[in-house]
């Protein structure tokens, strides 16, 4: 149905912070079965979006056609963001959107979010050894650590939760 999207916004700066396209696809192909999954991303990320849709049939790919109100207006009515670490996952912090963080070669502790802790659920290897560099050419090996299992075991729970106030809040 037309109801509030998941949103996935595979894309990154940099190569390091960059999770495998194969992986958001198998992400989005599997969160797309049963809800209104939206992919988001810039205009030079277009491809990379178009290979995270591809076969979903569901999924719609906005990649490049938001403008930066139209994205933090999606944001904000979304029932999920799944991201990296990179700018849309502070907009999720700033709107109350919850979130599902892929983090590495950066630590959370140093861009995480810091408020609603609840909303949000960061997924970070630190116990992998990595040179930490967020500009390196290739993907870091803490942010290959975090499987797809990991990230649909995040998003559902995030998705059967996200209505209910903290427990005991």
């Amino acid at each position: 149905g037309l109801g509030a999207p998941v949103v996935v916004h595979p894309g990154a700066a940099c190569v390091a912070r960059r999770w495998p396209v194969s992986r958001w696809h198998t992400v989005v192909a599997a969160l797309a079965a049963s809800h209104r999954v939206v992919v988001t991303g810039t205009q030079a990320e277009a491809s990379l979006c178009h290979e995270v849709v591809a076969g979903t049939n569901s999924a719609e790919d906005v990649c490049g056609r938001l403008s930066p109100r139209d994205l933090a207006q999606l944001v904000a009515r979304a029932r999920l963001l799944l991201c990296g670490d990179t700018g849309v996952a502070h907009l999720a912090t700033a709107l109350g959107t919850p979130s599902v963080l892929l983090f590495g070669p950066t630590p959370p502790s140093a861009w995480g979010p810091s408020i609603d802790q609840q909303l949000h659920q960061v997924l970070w290897h630190p116990e992998v050894t990595a040179s930490g560099d967020p500009h390196a050419d290739q993907v870091d090996p803490r942010l290959l650590a975090i499987t797809t299992e990991e990230v649909l075991t995040a998003a559902e729970g995030m998705l059967t939760t996200a209505h209910c106030p903290p427990a005991g809040g």
